[in-house]
C-alpha cells in the first residue's frame, strides 16, 4: 500500500491513495457545507418552529448513529472502497429527495438515505491510517479531515448562499448532491482492496472498549462535540432572526469559519508541539468557546467575522480526534476503533440539537450561553490530559535518545 512519500504534486506528499482521498474530501466537504449551514433555515421554511428544527436535526443525528453502529462490522468484512462508493451514492439520493419534499415532517425519509452515507467514514479512516506511515499519520489526517475540507468550506457556503438567494434554499441541497457526485469520482479511483482477512478471533466492540486509551478518547470526543454543537447548531437562525442578517451573508460567514480552520490546520501542521493531536484539540476547543463569547456580544459585521474565524476551531478539533485515534489504536482494531469514534461523535451531534432547540425557543442566545459555560471545564480537562500525556511521553523520548 502506498505510503506518504514523494510523488506527483497532486498527491500533496501523501502518496497516491491518500492523495486521492484528500481531493475526494475537498468535494465531499463542499457538498456538506453547501447545505448544512442553511439546513436549519430550510427546515424552518418548510413550516417547522425552532423546537421542531432541533428535533429534525437531532433525528438525523440518531439515524446516522443507527447506521454507524454496524459499520465496524462492515469494515471488517467488506472491501473498503466498495463500501465507501455505495454508501456515498445513497447519500446523494437522500439530498435529492430532501430537495423535493413539500413539508418538514417528511424530511426523515430523506435523512435515512443521507445517514447511510456516514457508513463510509470508518472505512475511509481505516484506508487513511493504512496508507500512511506512523510518523505521517497525524499529517495525513489533518490534511484530509481539516485542511482540504476547510478549503472547500471557504468557497462552498458563499456559493451556496448566493445560489439560495437567487433560486431557493432547495437549490443548496442540489448543489450539495453535485459536489458529492464529484467526490465519488475520486473515491472510484482508489485501488480496489479485498475484504479484510478473516481472523479466528475477530475484533469486537467489547475488546475495543476494553482498550483504555481508545475508550477515554472516544468519551472526550463525545463530550467535546456535544458541547460545541449545542452552541453552533442554531447560529444561522440566531443571525437571521435576531440580527436580521441576509442568507448570503450567513453563507459568507461560513466561509470565514473555513478560513479559520485552514489557518489553524496549517499552523498545527508546522509547529512541532502540535504533533501531539490532543494539544491541538485543546486549543481548537478553547477557540470555539471564545467564538460563543464573541457571538453573544457582537452587533456588527467585524465582530461576527471574528466569531466565525474562531469557530474554525470546531472543525479542527473534530478532525484531530481521528488523528489521535489513529495513533492510539492497534491496526487490528482500526475498523471497530474508528467506527466507535464516529459513533461517539455522531451521538454528540445527535443529542446537541435536542438541547439547542428548546433552549433557543426559550431565549435565542441560550444555546450560546450554555455551550460557553460547559466549554470552560471541558477545556480545563483537555489541558490537564494534554499535560499528563506530554509528561508520560517525556521519559520514553529520553530513553530513545539514550
Amino acid at each position: 500500500m502506498g505510503r506518504d512519500v514523494a510523488g506527483p504534486r497532486w498527491q500533496l506528499g501523501l502518496g497516491r491513495e491518500n492523495g486521492l482521498v484528500c481531493w475526494a474530501m475537498l468535494f465531499l466537504e463542499a457538498s456538506f457545507t453547501s447545505y448544512f449551514l442553511l439546513l436549519p433555515l430550510y427546515i424552518a421554511q418548510l413550516g417547522a418552529n425552532p423546537t421542531q428544527v432541533g428535533l429534525v436535526i437531532g433525528v438525523w443525528g440518531f439515524l446516522r448513529l443507527l447506521f454507524l453502529t454496524p459499520s465496524g462490522l462492515l469494515v471488517d468484512r467488506l472491501p473498503p472502497v466498495r463500501l465507501i462508493l455505495w454508501s456515498r451514492a445513497l447519500g446523494i439520493v437522500g439530498l435529492v429527495i430532501a430537495a423535493a419534499l413539500p413539508v418538514w415532517w417528511l424530511l426523515p425519509i430523506a435523512l435515512v438515505f443521507m445517514a447511510c452515507g456516514n457508513v463510509a467514514f470508518p472505512a475511509l479512516s481505516a484506508v487513511i491510517a493504512g496508507a500512511a506511515s506512523e510518523e505521517g499519520r497525524a499529517r495525513a489526517f489533518t490534511a484530509i479531515y481539516t485542511v482540504m475540507p476547510a478549503i472547500a468550506t471557504i468557497v462552498a457556503p458563499t456559493l451556496s448562499g448566493a445560489v439560495a438567494e437567487v433560486f431557493s434554499l432547495r437549490a443548496s441541497l442540489l448543489l450539495g448532491a453535485a459536489f458529492s457526485a464529484v467526490s465519488i469520482g475520486f473515491f472510484a479511483r482508489l485501488t480496489p482492496q479485498p475484504p479484510p482477512a478473516r481472523d479466528e478471533h475477530p475484533a469486537s466492540y467489547r475488546e475495543t472498549l476494553a482498550h483504555r486509551p481508545i475508550r477515554t478518547l472516544c468519551l472526550l470526543q463525545l463530550g467535546t462535540l456535544l458541547v460545541l454543537t449545542t452552541g453552533t447548531t442554531l447560529v444561522p437562525n440566531f443571525l437571521r432572526e435576531v440580527h436580521n442578517m441576509p442568507v448570503d451573508r450567513i453563507g459568507q460567514l461560513g466561509s470565514v469559519a473555513a478560513v479559520g480552520s485552514v489557518l489553524l490546520g496549517l499552523l498545527f501542521g508546522r509547529l512541532r508541539p502540535f504533533k501531539q493531536p490532543l494539544l491541538g484539540i485543546t486549543v481548537a476547543t478553547a477557540l470555539s468557546a471564545a467564538a460563543f463569547a464573541v457571538l453573544l456580544v457582537a452587533g456588527d459585521l467585524p465582530l461576527f467575522a471574528l466569531a466565525f474565524l474562531l469557530r474554525g476551531g470546531y472543525m479542527v478539533a473534530w478532525s484531530l480526534f481521528a488523528a489521535s485515534l489513529g495513533n492510539l489504536a492497534p491496526p487490528r482494531l482500526y475498523g471497530r476503533a474508528f467506527a466507535l469514534g464516529e459513533i461517539c461523535a455522531v451521538l454528540g451531534l445527535a443529542v446537541a440539537p435536542f438541547l439547542a432547540g428548546p433552549l433557543y425557543g426559550w431565549r435565542p442566545a441560550a444555546p450560546l450561553v450554555v455551550a460557553l459555560a460547559a466549554s470552560l471545564p471541558l477545556v480545563a480537562l483537555l489541558a490537564f490530559l494534554t499535560y499528563r500525556e506530554r509528561r508520560a511521553a517525556r521519559p520514553q523520548a529520553e530513553v530513545a535518545l539514550a
